[in-house]
């Protein structure tokens, strides 16, 4: 009996350890942090890592939402103006601004800041150099709180505002970082798991495989947030944040499956509720136009009708993807929804036409993630339909990825994340060949299509790069060689005792802004 109260009592004690209730100004985040490697704002590039940088610093601007469309606003650029060449931007930096340990923020910081991009060539160069052109000489303080910069050549202003708004284009303390310099690193190793940024909060800690902290930063320029902690806390089974959400020991699970998802959104877990918003990527089918019957339009038209995107969406996503055929994600300035309508005669009667009446053998080439294999496996059966057989190849996302980008495939399965809210970083890959990315994989070199990508891109009218982009979405379906699946959606569950979840994801993930949160 002894023995019998001894574990009792035990059990009792760890069941109300686990079960602690969280603080009210203590935020614990479920997810896996295995993917994270850098807090350096100049080197991070993954999106759990972008996320928790764009909280601990701040950038000349702030990406939004406003009206249902991605827009910059001011944040550390109290304003801003371009000269009539379109290459030469003025930013004058806000007074008052301060870094978590009191020092003012100033132009020094600020161009410090955008140089050490170029410098330490980490991942997130390439959207200065090859997006904007910038070199060290583009950047130059004029006085302590005004920055010139000069980008290579006319750009669309909002361009030019994401790429530096990203979480790459945050304000480092120059003083504090150089502090910490060890062989001309600029402070790269220290700021792996330090900070040195004005946002709302401050790095902590950061324990590997166990749990990032995240303090309130007292002198952020907004005013201090309600949420004085962040916790995220390592929990790399999905199955375990969703057992822990329910219990309430995490107040947000970052990585549900789709199933779990779906359960909380119809009202099934009592206390949790879903939040939602379109995911920056998009699925699709591309085909190669160098070979075979895909050189001819009608073929390529022909895959288009005959894949069944309902199923797909329904089927490997649960439902929770939106029916977008365009190369532009929602929310996208020059988006217009493009709907297809599955058509299996009219495919049929385009194999015909085209010369492939009893259609021909094909290979789809995919990776082996469960959403991919069960994505081409449909697209498979859609096309036995018209006639086409067709088999499926799996390779590790390294080789596929290899294959793919020497031109070696016939037909693939894959996906596509966008770099920075703007449609020229989606333009590029799918409609300009002369990008050298997605469109150029796939050989469809068309000229027409590229110039009208080079418009807009340097177009400064954003009413005339709307124009730009309609009609570039329609000559893209009728000529492309690439079916877009869905874009996908992506999702949080979050206890019901958290307020504020919705206007913090707001911004599509490109910021998560947790000083929006509340309890």
């Amino acid at each position: 009996m002894k023995k019998f109260l001894v574990i009792l009592l035990l059990s009792l004690l760890a069941l109300s350890a686990f079960s602690a209730k969280i603080p009210k100004n203590t935020l614990v985040i479920g997810a896996n942090t295995g993917i994270l490697i850098t807090f350096d704002p100049a080197q991070c590039y993954e999106v759990l890592g972008a996320v928790i940088t764009s909280n601990l610093y701040d950038a000349l601007g702030e990406i939004v939402v406003k009206e249902g469309q991605f827009t910059v606003v001011p944040a550390v650029a109290e304003s801003w103006e371009v000269k009539e060449d379109g290459k030469t931007w003025i930013f004058h930096i806000r007074k008052g601004i301060k870094f978590y340990n009191g020092d003012p923020l100033t132009a020094e910081d600020v161009v410090f800041s955008l140089k050490r991009v170029l410098k330490l060539r980490k991942p997130p160069v390439w959207l200065f150099e090859d997006v904007l052109g910038l070199t060290e000489n583009s950047i130059e303080k004029i006085d302590d709180y005004t920055v010139k910069i000069v980008v290579s050549k006319k750009l669309a202003p909002n361009i030019v505002l994401s790429v530096l708004s990203g979480s790459w284009g945050s304000i480092v303390n120059k003083k504090e970082v150089l502090r910490h310099e060890k062989d001309g690193d600029l402070g790269n190793a220290w700021l792996t798991d330090h900070s040195a940024g004005s946002g709302p909060y401050y790095l902590k800690v950061w324990k590997r495989n166990e749990m990032v902290v995240l303090e309130v930063n007292k002198y952020y320029w907004k005013g201090e947030p309600p949420i004085k902690r962040v916790i995220f806390k390592d929990i790399p089974e999905e199955n375990t944040q969703y057992l822990m959400i329910q219990k309430g020991d995490i107040d947000i699970a970052w990585n549900l499956t789709a199933e779990q998802a779906l359960d909380i959104k119809e009202g099934k877990v009592p206390g949790v509720r879903l939040v939602s918003k379109p995911a920056q990527a998009q699925e699709y089918v591309a085909v190669n136009v160098g070979w075979g019957p895909f050189k001819d339009p009608r073929v390529r038209m022909a895959i288009k009708l005959a894949i069944d995107y309902e199923a797909i969406i329904k089927e490997v996503r649960k439902g929770l993807a939106i029916d977008n055929f365009t190369f532009l994600p929602v929310g996208y300035l020059g988006y217009k929804p493009l709907k297809i309508k599955r058509d299996v005669e009219k495919a049929k009667k385009l194999l015909a036409e085209a010369g492939y009446p009893d259609g021909f053998e094909v290979t789809i080439l995919t990776n082996p993630t469960a959403i991919r294999k069960a994505e081409a496996v449909i697209v498979q059966s859609n096309l036995a339909e018209i006639g086409i057989k067709a088999n499926i190849q799996i390779m590790q996302a390294s080789q596929m990825y290899t294959k793919y980008r020497q031109q070696g495939h016939q037909m693939i399965v894959a996906g596509w994340g966008v770099d920075f809210p703007d449609p020229a970083a989606q333009a590029a890959p799918f409609a300009d060949y002369t990008a050298h990315q997605l469109a150029w994989r796939n050989m469809w070199y068309d000229d027409f299509a590229s110039k009208l990508t080079k418009m807009a891109l340097e177009e400064m009218d954003p009413k005339v790069r709307t124009v730009i982009y309609n009609i570039l979405i329609d000559y893209w379906f009728e000529n492309g060689p690439f079916a877009i699946l869905y874009q996908p959606v992506q999702y949080w569950a979050v206890r019901e005792e958290v307020k504020g979840a919705e206007e913090a994801f707001a911004p599509y993930n490109f910021n998560f802004l947790m000083e929006k949160f509340h309890k």
